[in-house]
This record gives structure tokens, C-alpha cells and sequence, in this order.
């Protein structure tokens, strides 16, 4: 009967960031059960504040919250920056303040584990020189990390005993509990097409003054998924007109006599490539012709 009343109590309704441990369970399978990793057993036993792994069924222990997530990914990202830094020597400090942000996190203390692996990533920062690679780490809403490489030697990235190299202007996106796959090669700039480079451009002007239209045309780059096209006056650095296409073409929209520049760029999975060659036209009003005739009237 006991041990009914116990099940009851396990299958029950318990208090948010609480849960309870159910018959013949051990704190290693709680743990697997509520946060997904049976090595976070430490963590349910330091906030639970139990000296040992032995919890009678029925027990109701508080489980980590948002918390936790927050200072996991903070944790990531701390251990990807070290790794980069694998070539180098690692500095005593940035060694010193992973281990204590490791500390924290099994002692569940995630506040104080999130704002210590924010402080490793601080000083590699600080710590690297004109020489070294500059990256960014992004941290997904689901379990995915993505290291993209802008320029410098190659990064490596490890993830599951696997350690991947990405280069300048790769990619690579990693997900919890699998190896990191081939980065993706960054893409090429698209190579426009018309209005050839300096082109005079005649459009009839409608009521207010403005002229067009105007059609853009570029080649396909390979792996792209879709395309962005900016347009600026020839003088300025503003921006006069944005769109994003899947087409290899953009109609822009009537626009004030005067030069312009364009570049459009090819985006992938592995982001956007860099801006193409700039092309220049010049929109001009075309003039109508009027004919006028002698008759019977002057």
C-alpha cells in the first residue's frame, strides 16, 4: 500500500522546479530524467543540499531552471574560445577562470558559473594580437553553437572528442551532442549583369518628376538561397533602396534623375558573401519631341 501511495505521489502534479523521485529511482536517473545528463546527479545533490546519492522514493527535490540553460551555453561558449586558443599557449588566467566556472556549475551555483565563462571570453579577447583569428560565436535557441571565422588562421573547433579546423570566411554550426560537420565554404560575390558599368539610362518622367523603371540583372552563384541589392546615389555612402531576392533580377523603383551605384551579394547557409564589383548608371529624363507645323493659322 505504502509503496502505491509513493507511485501516486511520483505520477502526481508537483510544484513548478520541483520533482520527485519515484520508486526504485537513484539521483543518476532523476537526473537523467529531468535535465537530460545523469552527470548532473552533482547538481540536484548540491541543490538539494543531500550529502550523498541515496534519495528515498517520494522525496521532492528542486531542479535547476532557465538558469542552468543560461550558464550551459555561457559555458559553451567559454570552452569553444579556449579551444581556439589550442596553437597558443592559454593563458594562467583564462585556465584558472574556466575551472572555477566549472566549479560553480556542479556545485549548481549557475549564476556565478554564467558570470565566469563570461569572463574567460573577455580575456581572450583582450588577450589575442593583430595576428590572431577573429571568430564569432553564436549561441542558437535550440542546442546549437555556430563559429563563423571573419579573417586570421583557421579556428578549431571541438565537439565530441571530434576537432574540426574552420578558416577565414567558413562556418560551422554544432549540435549538442554530435560531432562538428565540414564547415561551410563561404560564397562568392555575384558578378552583375545589366545595365552595363557607367550606363546613361533615358526614362520618360511620370507626373512628379521621377524616372523609371529600372531592371538589375546578375549570374547565379552557386549554394546561394537568395540575394540582397543595395542602391545608393553615386556621392552618397545612404542607401537609397534594399531588396531581398530569389531571382536573379531586382525592378527598382522610380527614381530622381541623378548617378547611382548598386552591388547585390549572394547569402547561404554559410552567410552572406561579400558585396559584388560596384556597377554606376546614370538616370536622364528623355525629352519628347514636338513637331510643330505650318497652317492656315500663325
Amino acid at each position: 500500500m505504502k509503496a502505491a501511495l509513493l507511485l501516486l505521489t511520483w505520477l502526481g502534479t508537483t510544484p513548478p522546479g520541483t520533482v520527485v523521485v519515484g520508486p526504485n529511482e537513484s539521483l543518476r536517473q532523476v537526473a537523467q530524467r529531468t535535465l537530460g545528463d545523469a552527470r548532473a546527479a552533482g547538481e540536484l545533490r548540491a541543490l538539494n543540499g543531500l550529502s550523498s546519492d541515496d534519495v528515498a522514493a517520494g522525496t521532492r527535490l528542486k531542479v535547476p531552471g532557465h538558469e542552468r540553460v543560461l550558464a550551459q551555453k555561457a559555458l559553451e561558449t567559454a570552452r569553444t574560445l579556449v579551444a581556439s586558443l589550442k596553437d597558443a599557449s592559454v593563458p594562467p588566467a583564462v585556465s584558472s577562470r574556466l575551472k572555477v566556472a566549472e566549479s560553480h556549475f556542479r556545485e549548481a551555483r549557475y549564476t556565478q558559473a554564467a558570470s565566469e565563462a563570461n569572463a574567460v571570453g573577455k580575456l581572450v579577447a583582450a588577450d589575442r594580437s593583430p595576428q590572431s583569428s577573429a571568430f564569432s560565436v553564436e549561441v542558437g535557441d535550440g542546442d546549437s553553437t555556430t563559429v563563423t571565422v571573419k579573417h586570421g588562421p583557421p579556428v578549431r573547433v571541438e565537439a565530441e572528442g571530434v576537432t574540426q579546423p574552420v578558416a577565414k570566411g567558413e562556418s560551422i554550426r554544432v549540435e549538442k551532442g554530435h560531432p562538428p560537420p565540414a564547415p561551410l565554404r563561404p560564397l562568392v560575390a555575384p558578378s552583375p549583369g545589366q545595365p552595363e558599368d557607367s550606363a546613361r539610362l533615358k526614362r520618360r518622367p511620370d507626373r512628379d518628376g521621377h524616372l523609371g523603371p529600372v531592371k538589375l540583372t546578375w549570374e547565379a552563384v552557386r549554394g546561394a538561397e537568395r540575394y540582397e541589392v543595395e542602391v545608393s546615389r553615386a556621392q552618397e555612402q545612404r542607401a537609397v533602396f534594399t531588396q531581398t531576392v530569389t531571382s536573379l533580377e531586382a525592378k527598382l523603383p522610380v527614381l530622381p534623375a541623378g548617378s547611382y551605384r548598386w552591388t547585390v551579394r549572394a547569402v547561404g547557409p554559410a552567410g552572406p558573401s561579400e558585396p559584388s564589383a560596384p556597377r554606376h548608371f546614370e538616370l536622364v529624363s528623355e525629352r519628347l519631341k514636338l513637331e510643330v507645323k505650318k497652317g492656315q493659322w500663325q
